[in-house]
């Protein structure tokens, strides 16, 4: 390889780097994981639900731990647990399909709104302090083309969330960026993902005239946490097909 091409490949490595990837069970946090370590990176893999099949396969170090984003304290105690990370990928979220006039819906909104907000807080909370503190961070969030122009398939509490989610990376942005830590977003519009299996996709309104694979989120993401990003700051990138172009 030429010396330019050594340093290009540097610029896209996360070699020796630790990356913690909040909701790594299924989806996209499963594919921004594997994408991850392909690029050299040590993974913290968390998730609610069970992380048996989430180890990487490419014989990096990683970290399987069972975490719950609504429990600021167990969050914390993650974070204090694995020592310290490079960078934090949130894709832990939840996107309920139901009636917003059923009795019941404000508990399903209550809910959606502490997984995918109060979740998300939780998350850079325990991880900002001390990237701050060691001059060095990368954050990214995964919020949602529902968020930016009330999306194609999801209801009102979903539409609600992942537009806190858009606000908070640039709230974030500012308080992180005098210390090189960098918080963006990515806004993905429908992803062939389990949250949406069994769903039906007007393709009509994509551009490209098909929803994304999780790989497809999976790469913006893990550019993001390289060295390649290290001027991206507050930043909401639109990985959606062409649905929302800013």
């Amino acid at each position: 390889m030429s010396a330019n091409g050594a340093a290009t490949s540097r610029l896209f490595s996360l070699e020796g780097a630790t990356v913690l990837v909040m909701g790594a069970a299924s989806g996209i946090g499963a594919s921004v994981a594997s994408a991850c370590a392909a690029l050299g990176a040590n993974l913290v893999l968390a998730d609610s639900a069970s992380l048996q099949k989430a180890l990487g396969a490419e014989n990096r170090s990683s970290v399987v731990a069972q975490c719950d984003v609504t429990d600021r304290a167990g969050v914390e105690k993650l974070l204090s647990d694995v020592g310290p990370v490079e960078a934090m990928v949130v894709c832990s979220g939840i996107c309920p399909f139901d009636d917003s006039m059923a009795e019941d819906w404000d508990e399903v909104f209550e809910r959606t709104a502490s997984v995918n907000v109060k979740g998300t807080v939780n998350c850079v909370r325990a991880a900002l302090p001390a990237m701050m503190a060691r001059g060095h961070g990368r954050i990214v969030l995964v919020g949602s083309l529902a968020g930016r122009t009330g999306g194609l398939l999801s209801g009102p509490h979903y539409v609600a969330s992942k537009g806190a989610v858009g606000a908070l990376v640039r709230w974030f942005a500012r308080l992180g960026a005098p210390r090189n830590v960098l918080v963006n977003g990515v806004a993905p519009g429908p992803v062939r993902t389990p949250m949406i299996a069994g769903r039906e996709v007007n393709l009509a309104s994509i551009p490209m005239g098909r929803i994304a694979e999780p790989e497809e989120l999976a790469g913006p993401i893990a550019f993001l946490c390289s060295p390649a990003a290290s001027y991206i700051c507050g930043a909401m990138l639109d990985v959606n097909g062409g649905v929302y172009m800013s």
